[in-house]
């Protein structure tokens, strides 16, 4: 049996050093990009929010998002109704739709609307 504990754990090592490899490769070639989700979700809500607040902090739902799906519907930059993985038809992507989806923020759209102005956007 010791001639073949050798091999064994010569092999699997190899397995080891090249599941390493390759996550490495793909580390650097930008298939897999650990936490820019959290990145650009921060990115979108500070947009957002400066957005809302240039206007007055008026309608959360007329502040357009471009590039990020808030409703999670699986599509961008869209202002039609469509029905996203968050729950109801929306609006489309806007901040309303990227507080209820992204922030969790519940209830009846008026306490979605107060909450995301005054808890995400920190309109007084």
């Amino acid at each position: 049996m010791k001639g073949i504990e050798l091999p064994i754990n010569t092999l699997i090592i190899i397995v080891i050093a090249l599941t390493i490899l390759l996550a490495l490769i793909a580390l650097f070639y930008g298939v897999w990009t650990p936490g820019s989700s959290g990145l650009n979700l921060d990115a979108t809500k500070n947009t957002a929010c400066h957005m809302l607040v240039s206007t007055g902090c008026s309608d959360t739902t007329m502040v357009y998002i471009n590039n990020f799906d808030a409703d999670k519907d699986g599509n961008l930059n869209e202002q039609n109704s469509n029905i996203g993985d968050c729950g109801l038809a929306s609006a489309g992507d806007n901040l309303f739709m990227l507080c209820k989806c992204w922030y969790n923020v519940v209830g009846n759209d008026d306490d979605i609307e107060l909450a995301c102005k005054q808890n995400i956007c920190n309109c007084k």
